[in-house]
């Protein structure tokens, strides 16, 4: 029984699920640490350790899967927090880009005296591809590469079709500009909905007992007192 449990177990760790692998996928794109690589690890280890062999076997079969689901939801979220603060950010680094190539720069030191200024996290995602275009010597292939960002593709596909159609590249990345405020309001005015949604109900639970209070009970309190219960 004891080697079918270590046999169920070791399938569960190594076998991740689609948003585990996605999630991964993440992380090793980012060259950083792997926190469901680590829950897997360590939850098991910390329930065969407090609790023995076969008592913390049976806990980590269904700890494991638990602890990692949690960080993968976590990851996600701070993922989405961050694409958000990025789209609000971008609208107003694409306008700097703008001005840096009217004075007269080329894009690779634009797009780095940019990053320089921004927040993050769009700061690091702008610097990183300052970074490639200061290393290659290809930057319609630093472009190319952009253009699949979630965030930045609109400024990769920019600079692309600028270099393709002989357009000035300030124009081009100023309709982008233009463009991505207008997605901006769009995500701020969806975020709005969604708070007023998440909100009604809470509210609405606030309202319910003095609605009952107010409304309800003084109608039940008169229909009792005017009926007749005398025997």
């Amino acid at each position: 029984m004891v080697s079918a449990l270590f046999v169920t177990l070791a399938v569960a760790l190594l076998v991740p699920g689609p948003s585990v692998r996605r999630l991964r996928t993440v992380r090793a794109a980012r060259h950083g640490p792997d926190p469901v690589l680590a829950v897997t690890l360590l939850v098991p280890l910390a329930c065969l350790l407090l609790l023995g062999p076969v008592a913390g076997l049976v806990v980590a079969l269904g700890a494991t899967p638990a602890a990692r689901g949690a960080v993968t939801r976590l990851e996600s979220s701070a993922e989405r927090r961050r694409r958000e603060a990025m789209v609000a950010q971008l609208p107003t680094a694409l306008e700097l880009v703008v001005a840096v190539l009217d004075a007269g720069r080329s894009p690779g030191p634009a797009v780095e005296l940019v990053a320089g200024v921004c927040p993050e996290p769009l700061a690091t995602e702008l610097g990183l591809v300052a970074s490639r275009l200061q290393v290659t010597g290809d930057p319609a292939a630093v472009w190319e590469r952009l253009g699949t960002h979630p965030v930045l593709g609109a400024l990769g596909r920019a600079f692309r079709r600028a270099q393709s159609s002989g357009m000035p590249v300030a124009r081009v990345v100023e309709q982008v500009a233009a463009e991505q405020r207008r997605v901006a309001r769009g995500a701020r005015r969806e975020r709005a909905r969604r708070v007023g949604v998440r909100t009604a109900a809470p509210l609405g639970l606030c309202f319910l007992p003095a609605f009952f209070c107010i409304g309800i009970a003084p109608t039940l309190l008169g229909v009792f007192a005017g009926l007749d219960l005398t025997p």
